[in-house]
């Protein structure tokens, strides 16, 4: 008997920045090997990646998928790219925590615990600025959490900015926007790693 497969649009997927960021790395060195482990989870603040092992939690997640990747080779680096829902009104939603003013505090602990955890005191580290946003009514903390991103000072650590980056909607980019955020960060990477 055949089998009738049918598939549903799935209408909050988007595109990332990690295969530009494979893509762009294998220009610098096309004997490369890169493998990937997403981990990223829309709508988070920096709070809920915060080290808590279970394996419900971001971090816990997290921890599990790069010890399941580990028999396929060695972690390199992360790559961060988050802080827009740190930048939300907290009256929008009085249930969840926000920390737009530690947001750099959190993001640098978040970064040791990592690197602890792994036992990669070194490891590479690349984050994203958030952008522009067109919804500063409702993000009134925007300016502070892109303040707070720019004040991290922790090796080997390095900021990528988004600011000239064309949005899709009031908060995310477009397609061709990430391809350019991937890039950017295979640049930083390889500056970090000397490649």
């Amino acid at each position: 008997m055949d089998k009738l497969i049918t598939s549903v649009e799935d209408k909050s997927a988007g595109v990332g920045p990690g295969m530009a960021f494979a893509t762009e790395l294998l220009k610098y060195d096309p004997e490369l090997i890169v493998g990937l482990i997403p981990c990223a989870k829309w709508d988070t603040t920096i709070q809920q990646w915060q080290k808590d092992l279970s394996e419900d939690t971001l971090y816990g997640s997290c921890l599990k998928r790069v010890y399941a990747a580990s028999p396929m080779g060695e972690i390199k680096g992360i790559l961060f790219f988050q802080g827009e829902s740190d930048a939300l009104n907290p009256k929008a939603d009085p249930s969840r925590r926000y920390f737009p003013n530690q947001w750099a505090d959190k993001f640098v602990t978040l970064v040791k615990d990592f690197r602890q955890d792994l036992g990669k005191p070194e490891l590479p580290v690349v984050f994203a600025q958030i952008g522009t946003t067109t919804f500063k009514t409702k993000l009134s903390n925007w300016e502070t959490v892109k303040a707070q991103q720019e004040t991290v000072q922790l090796p080997p650590t390095e900021m990528i900015t988004t600011d000239d980056l064309a949005l899709q909607d009031k908060v995310h980019f477009t397609t061709e926007s990430y391809l350019i955020i991937g890039k950017r960060f295979a640049k930083k990477f390889c500056k970090l790693t000397q490649r």
